[in-house]
């Protein structure tokens, strides 16, 4: 009898002794699902705000004049004045980076690194295909108004990402991975920037 509660001492305190052990376990875990969240949005949020930006697709667009607010895009009429689609774009790279960002802490850390690849470089040929099709255009002496569409420009920059993710080693993309991870949002801002360069030279 007396060994039955000397066994049942020691197990109970061994799972008094384990239990704690399994807090830190589970809390480094909801940590490093919380940086990849973090670290996902603000970077998926430059990208995604530059393609809303690029096509004009609002969330809803308001109409300070007469303080109306339009689900999606509405030009409106010219005398209810301007109508703003800035605060629609912000609310919609709200949504669509969370959402993007929630389904990178699901992904392997394989999987999370070989996206990590095909997004930045995609960051990096997007612009670089921006500049030369825009170059182009400018000075070609034929007719390249079908450059200025975003799938022409955007066609090659996405299978460059696509043979880079799968030819990058994951140990490669891991030992880079932050420096891959600031190409993301400096590529979105330089094409965001060079598309308003009129109004800042206005």
């Amino acid at each position: 009898m007396t060994q039955t509660l000397d066994v049942s001492q020691r197990v109970a305190l061994d799972q008094a002794r384990a239990a704690p052990a399994a807090t830190p376990s589970r809390t480094a875990t909801a940590d490093r699902k919380l940086e990849i969240f973090v670290i996902t949005f603000g970077i998926a949020g430059a990208i995604i705000y530059t393609l809303f930006e690029r096509w004009n697709v609002p969330l809803f667009t308001y109409h300070p004049a007469i303080n109306q607010l339009d689900l999606y895009k509405e030009v409106g009429k010219p005398e209810d004045g301007p109508p703003m689609f800035w605060y629609g774009w912000v609310v919609a790279t709200g949504i669509c980076a969370a959402v993007v960002a929630g389904i990178a802490t699901l992904l392997s850390r394989e999987a999370l690194l070989r996206a990590t690849v095909f997004f930045c470089v995609l960051a990096v040929l997007w612009p670089i295909f921006y500049v030369l099709a825009v170059l182009i255009d400018q000075y070609a002496s034929f007719n390249a108004d079908f450059l200025r569409s975003v799938w022409v420009r955007g066609i090659p920059a996405l299978v460059g990402a696509v043979a880079a993710a799968y030819l990058v080693p994951p140990a490669t993309a891991e030992r880079t991975w932050t420096g891959w991870l600031l190409a993301l949002p400096i590529g979105g801002l330089v094409i965001l920037g060079y598309s308003l360069l009129d109004y800042f030279q206005k």
